[in-house]
C-alpha cells in the first residue's frame, strides 16, 4: 500500500529557503499548506517546475529532478494532503 504525500512530510522539504523568499514578493507562498492547497496556485507552481522555469537558472539551483516533480503532481493528484 503507497502512503499518501504530504505536504509537510514530502514537498515542502523540496523548496529551499532561496525558493520561498524570492517567490514570496511575487505573492507566492510555497511554505504555507493553504496557499499551496488552492488547485490553481499548485497547478500553476507544477507548470513551472515540470517546464523546469524554476528555480530560475540565474539562481544557481538546479532544477527540480522529474521524480520530485512526480512527487509534486502525485500530492496535487491526491488531494493536497497536509
Amino acid at each position: 500500500m503507497t502512503r499518501a504525500v504530504s505536504f509537510s512530510r514530502d514537498i515542502r522539504p523540496l523548496f529551499t529557503d532561496m525558493d520561498i523568499e524570492h517567490m514570496r514578493p511575487a505573492g507566492v507562498a510555497l511554505d504555507d499548506i493553504a496557499y499551496m492547497s488552492v488547485p490553481r496556485h499548485a497547478e500553476r507552481v507544477y507548470q513551472k517546475l515540470s517546464s523546469k522555469q524554476m528555480p530560475p537558472r540565474y539562481s544557481g539551483e538546479s532544477p527540480w529532478s522529474d521524480a520530485n516533480i512526480q512527487l509534486f503532481r502525485d500530492w496535487i493528484d491526491g488531494g493536497f494532503q497536509p
